[in-house]
């Protein structure tokens, strides 16, 4: 596990956010005892509290903020701590790979289907417990690291060496046998966020790049309300390139104007991921990054 400061921004605002709310829920509430009144509410403990206005109830699918709330509610010690290892183990390769927007996206997205995956579910009488904790979302989250990563090892349950090619298979037979357990566990919405980790690579692989991919040829024909030529906007693009190359005066021009356009390159893969890159700014990438390192090596 690599260091906290070294993790995406995107997965240290989650831990942060839930760390909050599980040391508000577990410290106040279970270990201090901290008890409320508010109006309308009644007296009650603050974790309850906590519990009470952020789960999902299945129950209730019209309280919309539920979808969401329920995924940074924790008030049990070890469920914290293994939903935050999952996210820091697992989501910091794939935030790293599809992008802070992307993964962001699915995240939120897994765990809102997940949700509603358990209020369809139990609209067919098969479950009515209330829900809470980001096992929905990271299981869809998983389901990435799967897609990018079938060979990558992990141990499953702590001590078995598998790969996740493997491993994503026995966790959805796993949640698949323990469904009916009443073992506290939400196996349905585990299931509901693997359903919906399927659907957003789906997504990723094909419909999102198309839909990206129309956006920029109208953006590149249309100009003050009105339709340009393709050839007109080539030979302006090709001006553009011709007049953004750098004059060599000296050395540290050329290593200034090479610098910006790494730093460009790496706000593209920080925003969108690695995946983003186009093969030419892969292969600058690599290049620039190997002249500077051979510059600084010999300063």
């Amino acid at each position: 596990m690599r260091p906290f400061r070294f993790l995406p921004k995107a997965i240290r605002v989650l831990l942060i956010a839930n760390a909050v709310i599980f040391a508000v829920a577990f410290f106040l509430g279970s270990m201090m005892g901290l008890h409320l009144n508010l109006p309308g509410a009644g007296y009650g403990n603050v974790r309850d509290y906590i519990v009470y206005f952020g789960a999902f109830f299945p129950t209730s699918p019209l309280e919309a903020w539920r979808y969401v709330t329920y995924m940074f509610v924790h008030v049990d010690f070890w469920h914290f701590v293994f939903n935050m290892l999952m996210l820091w183990m697992f989501g910091s390769s794939v935030c790293e790979y599809m992008g802070a927007k992307h993964f962001t996206a699915m995240y939120l997205f897994c765990g809102v289907f997940a949700a509603f995956f358990s209020f369809i579910l139990c609209s067919l009488g098969l479950t009515n417990n209330p829900i809470i904790g980001a096992s929905g979302a990271l299981m869809g989250i998983f389901v990435a690291c799967y897609k990018f990563f079938p060979e990558g090892r992990i141990l499953m349950f702590f001590f078995i060496p598998m790969k996740l090619k493997h491993a994503m298979w026995v966790m959805v037979l796993f949640d698949l046998l323990m469904a009916h357990s009443n073992d506290g566990v939400a196996h349905f919405a585990h299931l509901g966020g693997v359903a919906a980790g399927f659907i957003y690579m789906a997504l990723y692989g094909g419909g999102f790049r198309k839909l990206q991919g129309g956006f920029r040829k109208t953006r590149m024909h249309v100009e003050d309300g009105g339709w340009r030529s393709s050839s007109q906007n080539r030979r302006e693009a090709d001006e553009s390139r011709g007049a953004d190359e750098p004059e060599v005066l000296e050395g540290e021009v050329f290593y200034v104007d090479e610098q910006k356009r790494m730093d460009e390159i790496l706000r593209k893969v920080n925003s969108d991921g690695l995946n983003s890159l186009t093969e030419t700014e892969r292969q600058f990438l690599l290049k620039a990054g190997e002249r500077l390192r051979r510059r600084r090596g010999g300063m």
